[in-house]
């Protein structure tokens, strides 16, 4: 694998890495290593935002089931209440 001899964006710092993403070459500064592989910010703000835009709808399943859950533990709860209650009378 060959360098280019500087950063694409510091030309007067050497490149340390490439950018496995877009192939752009980065100083230290620049290069950030993320699950064990280097990339520029560029592509690593993009790769971020893929990865949560992955996990979103996961969430939202997860929460409305948790919800309808709830719900359905809080009639049961309500009908046992009425049951009691109406037999104290």
């Amino acid at each position: 694998m060959s360098l280019r001899a500087h950063c694409a964006q510091h030309p007067e710092r050497p490149a340390q890495a490439l950018c496995m993403s877009c192939g752009t070459p980065v100083c230290q500064e620049c290069s950030t290593t993320w699950e064990g592989i280097h990339y520029c910010a560029r592509c690593l703000g993009e790769r971020r935002r893929s990865s949560a835009g992955a996990r979103a709808p996961v969430a939202t399943v997860v929460v409305v089931l948790a919800a309808a859950g709830l719900l359905w533990a809080s009639s049961r709860v309500m009908v046992v209440m009425v049951v009691f209650v109406e037999g104290l009378f």
